[in-house]
């Protein structure tokens, strides 16, 4: 998901925030490598701001725009207050969507047994470089086009990703969603820890999807509800073992059956 390019002034980026102070907040871009960006005071919301705080916190992700970059010092300004909550919602799916396709050509390569590890990184590197992201990609997968056949890439693994598109749109799923609110009191380490928490989460067969820090939304499918409903349990033990210093809440949204068909999202 990551990519070494910098971002273009105008374009909506994801943002983690790393550092806040009275009259600013220090970002990290995560689709960027985490690479650093600069949040004035002025662009965090309309109107007058007393306290920072009240509107931004440490380890919150917002999607921003780029309002300005200086190339010499190698600086790159956002604003939270010039995206509306249309904009920021699609940039959010959009990022979740990369995300799960990222992991479904993971997948397709451990099924097709690519290794070793500098092979799949190197399979990775050509898909973003060729394609520009995993959804072009998929797409192409998908529609069969004349540039996904030409893709310099192994037929096992192409054969792989067909058939997991194809299981992709036929399979039933159980679907369970739940509302997460996490915060930490650990100012030196909190972050990392539930940064690494989360990851550790989706390894557990839960998606995690950014509403907006201290609020995620976790998804678990499975043939039945007790297995996904199983899968959410094994998500809040995790949090339970790994929260050292903080709280947590995890309320469910909505339960429903669904076509899962990934593709129709492309």
């Amino acid at each position: 998901m990551e990519n070494s390019r910098t971002p273009g002034v105008g374009e909506m980026v994801i943002a983690r925030i790393d550092k806040v102070m009275q009259f600013s907040a220090h970002c990290k871009l995560i689709e960027y490598g985490d690479i650093d960006a600069f949040l004035p005071i002025r662009e965090v919301s309309s109107g007058w701001i007393k306290n920072i705080h009240e509107y931004i916190h440490t380890g919150q992700v917002v999607v921003c725009k780029v309002i300005f970059i200086d190339s010499d010092k190698g600086t790159i300004d956002v604003s939270i207050k010039k995206v509306n909550q249309n904009n920021a919602k699609e940039k959010l799916n959009t990022y979740n969507l990369e995300k799960r396709l990222a992991s479904l050509f993971q997948q397709s390569m451990k099924e097709a047994k690519v290794s070793p590890k500098e092979q799949r990184d190197a399979y990775v590197s050509y898909v973003l470089t060729s394609f520009g992201s995993f959804t072009s990609f998929m797409k192409g997968a998908a529609d069969n086009t004349t540039d996904f056949e030409n893709a310099k890439l192994p037929k096992k693994l192409k054969d792989s990703l067909r058939r997991l598109i194809e299981a992709s749109k036929s399979v039933s799923e159980h679907k369970v969603t739940y509302l997460l609110n996490i915060s930490t009191f650990d100012t030196q380490n909190g972050i990392t820890q539930i940064r690494d928490m989360l990851s550790d989460i989706e390894k557990a067969s839960v998606e995690v999807e950014y509403i907006g820090a201290p609020r995620y939304k976790l998804v678990a499918a499975g043939p039945d509800y007790p297995t996904a409903e199983s899968r959410i349990e094994a998500a809040k033990a995790i949090i339970k073992q790994k929260l050292k210093d903080g709280r947590f809440s995890i309320e469910k949204e909505k339960v429903r059956k669904e076509k899962v068909d990934i593709i129709n999202r492309l």
